[in-house]
This record gives C-alpha cells, sequence and structure tokens, in this order.
C-alpha cells in the first residue's frame, strides 16, 4: 500500500515537472515578457524622476531666482537647456540598457539551447 501511493506521488510528480517544463518557454515568451518590459518602463520612469527631467523641461521658459529682467531670462533659459540636454542624454543611456536588457531576455533561451546543442554533437 505505502509503496503503490510513493508510485503514484512520484508519477504525479514528474507529471507536474513535465509540465512546468513545457510551459516555460510559452511562460518566458509571454507573461514574463510581458512583466520585464513593465519593469523597465517603470525602472526608466522611476529613473528620469529622480533625475527630474520632466520637472527641467516643464520648467524651461520660467525664470531661476526670480529674476524676471532679459539677463536673467536668458541665462535661465540656457542653464536649464544645458541641464534638459544633460539629463537627457542620461536618460537616453538609461532607455538604452534597459533594451539591451529586454533584448537579452529574449535571445537567452535561444542561446542556452544552442549552447546545449552544441554540447552535446
Amino acid at each position: 500500500m505505502k509503496r503503490d501511493s510513493a508510485l503514484r506521488l512520484l508519477v504525479l510528480l514528474l507529471i507536474d515537472e513535465l509540465k512546468a517544463i513545457l510551459y516555460f518557454p510559452l511562460w518566458w515568451y509571454s507573461k514574463g515578457l510581458l512583466n520585464v518590459i513593465k519593469g523597465c518602463g517603470n525602472w526608466i520612469n522611476d529613473f528620469q524622476q529622480t533625475l527630474g527631467f520632466m520637472i527641467w523641461v516643464k520648467n524651461l521658459f520660467v525664470p531661476m531666482f526670480g529674476q524676471r529682467d532679459i539677463p536673467g531670462r536668458i541665462i535661465s533659459f540656457f542653464l536649464r537647456l544645458v541641464q534638459i540636454i544633460f539629463r537627457g542624454f542620461i536618460v537616453l543611456i538609461f532607455a538604452i540598457l534597459n533594451l539591451i536588457f529586454i533584448i537579452c531576455w529574449i535571445i537567452l533561451p535561444i542561446f542556452v539551447l544552442y549552447q546545449i546543442y552544441i554540447q552535446l554533437f
């Protein structure tokens, strides 16, 4: 009786693991990929908020330190423009790194299977 239950349990475990192995590629390229894309989008948004990029863009034409005269407005505009360019470049680099991560996510299982194939044959 114990042997029968243990064998039945072993078969159920093997079937469950086989289902998980067969479901893995479907999950990797559907739900997993969507989770990675959403996570990268949130990460980029959090990073640009940390840098205050959109605040600098919104306040591009607002004079700094209350200097409402012409030289104050010109200096404020060019200072903010330099900050926007610099911060935008940093956000762009960060977005490119996230895109590279997403591409690696897509390629990784194919690369692993290729390496296993090379080692076996």
